[in-house]
Protein backbone atom coordinates (compact mmCIF):
# COMPACT_ATOMS: atom_id res chain seq x y z
CA UNK A 1 0.00 0.00 0.00
CA UNK A 2 3.35 2.56 0.68
CA UNK A 3 4.72 1.94 -2.47
CA UNK A 4 1.27 2.61 -4.17
CA UNK A 5 0.55 5.46 -2.69
CA UNK A 6 4.10 7.19 -3.23
CA UNK A 7 3.75 5.77 -7.03
CA UNK A 8 0.24 7.51 -6.73
CA UNK A 9 2.00 10.68 -5.27
CA UNK A 10 4.75 10.82 -8.15
CA UNK A 11 2.33 10.38 -10.88
CA UNK A 12 0.29 13.72 -9.56
CA UNK A 13 3.37 15.90 -9.03
CA UNK A 14 4.66 14.85 -12.46
CA UNK A 15 0.99 15.29 -14.46
CA UNK A 16 0.24 19.09 -12.23
CA UNK A 17 3.99 20.37 -12.84
CA UNK A 18 4.78 23.86 -11.29
CA UNK A 19 2.69 24.99 -8.00
CA UNK A 20 -0.71 27.07 -9.34
CA UNK A 21 -1.59 30.09 -7.59
CA UNK A 22 -4.48 30.08 -4.66
CA UNK A 23 -6.29 32.86 -3.12
CA UNK A 24 -5.37 32.50 0.04
CA UNK A 25 -8.05 32.43 2.85
CA UNK A 26 -6.34 33.52 6.04
CA UNK A 27 -4.56 36.80 7.14
CA UNK A 28 -1.43 34.79 7.41
CA UNK A 29 -1.40 33.13 3.54
CA UNK A 30 -2.21 36.82 1.95
CA UNK A 31 0.94 38.49 3.81
CA UNK A 32 2.66 34.90 2.29
CA UNK A 33 1.47 35.37 -1.25
CA UNK A 34 2.11 38.93 -0.81
CA UNK A 35 5.72 38.26 0.03
CA UNK A 36 6.67 36.32 -2.60
CA UNK A 37 4.49 39.18 -5.04
CA UNK A 38 6.38 41.16 -7.63
CA UNK A 39 8.43 43.69 -5.75
CA UNK A 40 10.15 47.39 -6.85
CA UNK A 41 13.26 46.09 -5.01
CA UNK A 42 13.23 42.55 -5.06
CA UNK A 43 15.24 40.50 -2.65
CA UNK A 44 18.51 38.73 -3.16
CA UNK A 45 18.52 35.52 -5.28
CA UNK A 46 18.89 32.12 -3.48
CA UNK A 47 20.02 29.21 -5.12
CA UNK A 48 18.40 25.74 -5.47
CA UNK A 49 21.13 22.82 -5.30
CA UNK A 50 20.27 19.80 -6.58
CA UNK A 51 21.56 15.99 -7.33
CA UNK A 52 20.79 13.66 -10.22
CA UNK A 53 19.72 10.04 -10.04
CA UNK A 54 23.59 9.21 -9.78
CA UNK A 55 26.66 11.28 -8.52
CA UNK A 56 30.28 10.87 -7.63
CA UNK A 57 31.89 11.81 -4.50
CA UNK A 58 33.33 14.37 -6.68
CA UNK A 59 30.12 16.13 -7.78
CA UNK A 60 28.79 16.34 -4.32
CA UNK A 61 31.62 17.77 -2.99
CA UNK A 62 31.71 20.50 -5.75
CA UNK A 63 28.10 21.28 -4.60
CA UNK A 64 28.87 21.83 -1.35
CA UNK A 65 31.52 23.78 -2.07
CA UNK A 66 29.22 26.10 -4.29
CA UNK A 67 26.84 26.24 -1.45
CA UNK A 68 29.45 27.02 0.60
CA UNK A 69 30.24 30.51 -1.30
CA UNK A 70 26.74 31.79 -1.31
CA UNK A 71 25.92 30.99 2.29
CA UNK A 72 23.09 31.65 3.53
CA UNK A 73 21.64 32.65 -0.37
CA UNK A 74 21.01 28.98 -1.03
CA UNK A 75 19.55 25.62 0.07
CA UNK A 76 20.93 22.28 -0.79
CA UNK A 77 19.10 19.38 -1.25
CA UNK A 78 20.37 15.72 -0.07
CA UNK A 79 17.71 13.50 -1.54
CA UNK A 80 18.79 11.92 -5.57
CA UNK A 81 16.05 12.08 -7.44
CA UNK A 82 15.37 9.95 -10.26
CA UNK A 83 12.78 12.18 -12.08
CA UNK A 84 15.05 14.95 -12.58
CA UNK A 85 16.57 15.76 -16.13
CA UNK A 86 16.76 19.74 -16.21
CA UNK A 87 17.93 19.94 -20.26
CA UNK A 88 15.27 17.68 -21.31
CA UNK A 89 12.25 18.71 -18.99
CA UNK A 90 12.74 21.26 -16.65
CA UNK A 91 8.81 20.88 -14.72
CA UNK A 92 10.29 19.12 -11.28
CA UNK A 93 13.38 21.51 -11.05
CA UNK A 94 10.07 24.76 -12.13
CA UNK A 95 7.96 23.38 -8.95
CA UNK A 96 10.72 23.38 -6.35
CA UNK A 97 11.90 26.14 -7.12
CA UNK A 98 8.38 27.66 -6.75
CA UNK A 99 7.99 26.14 -3.92
CA UNK A 100 10.97 27.56 -2.03
CA UNK A 101 11.17 30.63 -4.16
CA UNK A 102 14.29 30.33 -5.42
CA UNK A 103 15.31 32.83 -8.40
CA UNK A 104 18.40 30.03 -9.64
CA UNK A 105 19.58 26.14 -9.58
CA UNK A 106 22.53 24.50 -9.37
CA UNK A 107 22.13 20.75 -10.74
CA UNK A 108 25.30 17.68 -10.68
CA UNK A 109 25.28 14.83 -11.91
CA UNK A 110 27.25 11.76 -13.60
CA UNK A 111 26.17 9.01 -16.61
CA UNK A 112 28.54 7.19 -18.37
CA UNK A 113 28.12 9.68 -21.29
CA UNK A 114 28.80 13.03 -18.87
CA UNK A 115 31.06 11.88 -15.94
CA UNK A 116 31.05 15.28 -14.78
CA UNK A 117 28.66 17.82 -15.56
CA UNK A 118 27.11 20.38 -13.75
CA UNK A 119 24.25 22.60 -14.71
CA UNK A 120 22.88 26.33 -13.89
CA UNK A 121 19.77 27.88 -14.42
CA UNK A 122 17.37 30.85 -13.43
CA UNK A 123 13.84 31.58 -13.40
CA UNK A 124 11.54 33.98 -14.25
CA UNK A 125 8.37 34.45 -12.95
CA UNK A 126 8.25 30.66 -12.03
CA UNK A 127 9.78 29.83 -15.77
CA UNK A 128 12.72 28.24 -16.48
CA UNK A 129 14.60 31.71 -18.51
CA UNK A 130 17.63 29.81 -19.69
CA UNK A 131 20.51 27.21 -18.40
CA UNK A 132 23.60 26.03 -19.55
CA UNK A 133 25.10 22.37 -19.07
CA UNK A 134 28.93 22.62 -18.14
CA UNK A 135 31.56 19.49 -18.14
CA UNK A 136 33.83 19.74 -15.23
CA UNK A 137 37.28 18.42 -15.18
CA UNK A 138 40.43 18.97 -13.19
CA UNK A 139 38.35 19.50 -9.87
CA UNK A 140 40.61 20.50 -6.37
CA UNK A 141 38.17 20.43 -3.81
CA UNK A 142 38.35 23.28 -1.31
CA UNK A 143 39.28 21.07 1.65
CA UNK A 144 43.06 21.12 0.20
CA UNK A 145 43.25 24.89 0.73
CA UNK A 146 44.12 24.45 4.39
CA UNK A 147 46.16 27.49 4.68
CA UNK A 148 43.61 30.16 3.71
CA UNK A 149 41.83 31.63 6.18
CA UNK A 150 37.79 31.18 5.10
CA UNK A 151 35.78 33.94 4.23
CA UNK A 152 32.84 35.76 6.18
CA UNK A 153 29.64 34.43 5.21
CA UNK A 154 27.62 36.46 3.10
CA UNK A 155 30.57 39.02 1.99
CA UNK A 156 30.24 39.57 -1.95
CA UNK A 157 32.97 38.93 -3.69
CA UNK A 158 34.75 40.42 -6.61
CA UNK A 159 33.62 38.69 -9.85
CA UNK A 160 36.27 38.81 -12.85
CA UNK A 161 35.95 37.25 -16.38
CA UNK A 162 39.47 37.09 -18.53
CA UNK A 163 39.31 36.79 -22.08
CA UNK A 164 38.12 38.01 -25.42
CA UNK A 165 36.11 35.06 -25.84
CA UNK A 166 33.33 36.30 -23.36
CA UNK A 167 32.50 39.32 -25.92
CA UNK A 168 33.17 36.98 -28.95
CA UNK A 169 31.75 33.68 -29.05
CA UNK A 170 27.81 33.54 -28.39
CA UNK A 171 27.83 30.80 -25.46
CA UNK A 172 30.50 31.84 -23.57
CA UNK A 173 28.87 35.82 -23.32
CA UNK A 174 25.50 33.67 -22.17
CA UNK A 175 27.56 31.98 -19.53
CA UNK A 176 29.22 34.97 -18.74
CA UNK A 177 25.54 36.62 -17.80
CA UNK A 178 24.60 33.28 -16.02
CA UNK A 179 27.45 33.15 -13.33
CA UNK A 180 27.72 36.69 -12.91
CA UNK A 181 24.02 37.13 -11.78
CA UNK A 182 25.08 33.61 -9.42
CA UNK A 183 27.97 34.68 -7.91
CA UNK A 184 27.40 38.73 -6.70
CA UNK A 185 25.36 38.02 -4.54
CA UNK A 186 23.18 41.06 -2.71
CA UNK A 187 23.25 44.48 -4.12
CA UNK A 188 24.92 46.14 -2.25
CA UNK A 189 24.30 50.48 -1.89
CA UNK A 190 27.88 51.37 -0.58
CA UNK A 191 31.38 49.46 -0.18
CA UNK A 192 34.54 49.45 1.67
CA UNK A 193 37.46 48.37 0.94
CA UNK A 194 38.12 46.41 3.69
CA UNK A 195 34.92 44.45 3.45
CA UNK A 196 36.28 42.93 -0.21
CA UNK A 197 37.58 39.80 1.39
CA UNK A 198 37.47 37.33 -1.88
CA UNK A 199 37.65 37.33 -5.83
CA UNK A 200 35.87 35.12 -8.10
CA UNK A 201 38.34 34.81 -11.56
CA UNK A 202 37.27 33.29 -14.50
CA UNK A 203 38.92 33.16 -17.69
CA UNK A 204 38.05 32.11 -21.32
CA UNK A 205 40.68 30.35 -22.83
CA UNK A 206 42.16 31.92 -26.56
CA UNK A 207 41.56 30.47 -30.01
CA UNK A 208 39.68 26.82 -29.00
CA UNK A 209 40.51 24.03 -32.39
CA UNK A 210 37.98 23.76 -34.73
CA UNK A 211 34.86 21.40 -33.31
CA UNK A 212 35.92 22.53 -29.51
CA UNK A 213 33.95 23.86 -26.99
CA UNK A 214 35.44 26.91 -25.36
CA UNK A 215 36.77 25.67 -21.77
CA UNK A 216 36.58 28.17 -18.61
CA UNK A 217 39.12 28.69 -15.90
CA UNK A 218 37.37 28.82 -12.25
CA UNK A 219 40.14 30.00 -9.57
CA UNK A 220 38.34 31.79 -6.03
CA UNK A 221 41.14 33.90 -4.28
CA UNK A 222 41.27 35.23 -0.57
CA UNK A 223 42.08 39.19 -1.31
CA UNK A 224 44.78 40.32 1.56
CA UNK A 225 46.01 43.80 1.94
CA UNK A 226 49.23 44.41 3.20
CA UNK A 227 51.20 47.96 3.89
CA UNK A 228 52.55 49.78 0.72
CA UNK A 229 53.65 53.06 2.46
CA UNK A 230 50.49 54.66 0.74
CA UNK A 231 46.73 55.31 0.72
CA UNK A 232 46.56 52.57 -1.41
CA UNK A 233 47.28 49.05 -0.08
CA UNK A 234 49.22 45.98 -1.36
CA UNK A 235 47.17 43.40 -2.64
CA UNK A 236 48.02 39.60 -2.41
CA UNK A 237 46.63 36.81 -3.64
CA UNK A 238 45.84 33.10 -1.95
CA UNK A 239 43.86 30.55 -3.64
CA UNK A 240 40.38 29.45 -1.55
CA UNK A 241 39.48 26.67 -3.59
CA UNK A 242 37.47 25.43 -5.41
CA UNK A 243 39.44 24.72 -8.56
CA UNK A 244 38.51 23.54 -11.82
CA UNK A 245 38.02 23.98 -15.46
CA UNK A 246 34.26 24.19 -17.27
CA UNK A 247 33.42 23.57 -20.49
CA UNK A 248 30.19 24.48 -22.18
CA UNK A 249 28.38 21.44 -23.33
CA UNK A 250 25.13 22.65 -23.58
CA UNK A 251 22.67 25.37 -23.38
CA UNK A 252 19.04 26.70 -23.18
CA UNK A 253 18.85 30.41 -24.87
CA UNK A 254 16.22 32.25 -23.13
CA UNK A 255 12.59 32.96 -25.19
CA UNK A 256 13.07 36.74 -26.75
CA UNK A 257 9.34 37.68 -25.10
CA UNK A 258 10.73 36.49 -21.89
CA UNK A 259 13.71 37.67 -22.01
CA UNK A 260 12.59 41.29 -22.92
CA UNK A 261 10.12 40.73 -20.10
CA UNK A 262 12.92 39.84 -17.69
CA UNK A 263 14.80 43.27 -18.29
CA UNK A 264 12.00 45.54 -17.67
CA UNK A 265 13.46 48.46 -14.93
CA UNK A 266 10.16 49.30 -12.56
CA UNK A 267 9.40 52.87 -13.26
CA UNK A 268 9.95 53.61 -9.66
CA UNK A 269 13.75 52.31 -10.05
CA UNK A 270 14.60 54.74 -12.75
CA UNK A 271 16.46 58.30 -11.91
CA UNK A 272 14.68 61.40 -13.27
CA UNK A 273 16.91 63.50 -15.69
CA UNK A 274 17.39 66.55 -14.31
CA UNK A 275 17.61 69.51 -15.95
CA UNK A 276 20.35 71.37 -17.97
CA UNK A 277 22.11 69.11 -15.86
CA UNK A 278 25.17 66.57 -17.80
CA UNK A 279 28.23 64.90 -17.23
CA UNK A 280 31.18 65.81 -19.42
CA UNK A 281 33.91 63.22 -20.93
CA UNK A 282 35.70 63.33 -17.41
CA UNK A 283 33.46 62.22 -15.25
CA UNK A 284 32.35 65.83 -14.01
CA UNK A 285 29.12 67.17 -13.11
CA UNK A 286 27.77 70.36 -14.65
CA UNK A 287 25.23 72.60 -15.02
CA UNK A 288 23.78 75.02 -17.09
CA UNK A 289 21.75 78.06 -15.87
CA UNK A 290 19.39 80.63 -17.78
CA UNK A 291 19.01 83.64 -16.43
CA UNK A 292 16.68 86.98 -17.53
CA UNK A 293 17.01 89.68 -18.62
CA UNK A 294 18.83 92.01 -15.89
CA UNK A 295 18.19 95.24 -14.72
CA UNK A 296 21.47 96.98 -13.07
CA UNK A 297 19.12 99.68 -10.96
CA UNK A 298 17.40 96.64 -9.55
CA UNK A 299 20.34 94.68 -8.71
CA UNK A 300 21.74 94.42 -5.01
CA UNK A 301 25.74 95.60 -4.58
CA UNK A 302 27.50 96.59 -1.65
CA UNK A 303 26.13 100.76 -2.39
CA UNK A 304 23.08 99.82 -2.29
CA UNK A 305 21.82 101.39 0.78
CA UNK A 306 23.25 104.76 -0.46
CA UNK A 307 20.66 104.51 -3.71
CA UNK A 308 18.26 106.31 -1.71
CA UNK A 309 20.42 109.18 -0.12
CA UNK A 310 21.78 109.71 -3.82
CA UNK A 311 18.79 110.10 -5.03
CA UNK A 312 17.52 112.41 -2.46
CA UNK A 313 20.15 114.75 -2.80
CA UNK A 314 20.04 114.80 -6.68
CA UNK A 315 16.34 116.14 -5.43
CA UNK A 316 17.36 118.79 -3.26
CA UNK A 317 19.55 120.06 -5.63
CA UNK A 318 17.21 120.04 -8.65
CA UNK A 319 14.95 122.00 -5.70
CA UNK A 320 17.74 124.75 -5.43
CA UNK A 321 18.54 125.17 -8.83
CA UNK A 322 15.00 126.06 -9.86
CA UNK A 323 14.49 127.79 -6.81
CA UNK A 324 17.81 130.27 -7.38
CA UNK A 325 16.37 130.43 -11.36
CA UNK A 326 12.80 131.95 -9.88
CA UNK A 327 14.69 134.16 -7.54
CA UNK A 328 16.56 135.89 -10.47
CA UNK A 329 14.23 135.99 -12.84
CA UNK A 330 11.95 137.48 -10.11
CA UNK A 331 14.21 139.86 -9.22
CA UNK A 332 15.08 140.85 -12.89
CA UNK A 333 11.18 141.61 -13.73
CA UNK A 334 10.96 143.89 -10.33
CA UNK A 335 13.66 146.01 -11.34
CA UNK A 336 11.99 146.67 -14.56
CA UNK A 337 9.20 148.41 -13.09
CA UNK A 338 10.92 150.62 -10.42
CA UNK A 339 12.76 151.78 -13.31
Amino acid sequence: WLKFWCSQRAAMAKSTGPVLKTPAKTARGRRFLKQRDFKVNENPKSCLYLRGQKTTPDVTQLLKDLYDMRKPLGTMLNRRRQDMHPMDDVSVVERLCTTRDMSLFCFGSSSKKRPFRLIFGRMFNQELLDSQEYSIVNYVPRSQFKKAAPVQIGAKPVVVFQGAGFDLNEELRQAKLLLLDYFRGPKAEKLSLMGIESAVVISAMDSPGEGEAPKMLFRHYRLNFRKSGTKVPRVELEELGPRFEMTVDRCKTPDPSRWKSALQVPKETKQKKEKSIFTNALGEKRGRLYMDQQNFEKIYTPHYHLKGTAKKRRKEADAASTKEAQSTVTSHTDGEFSA
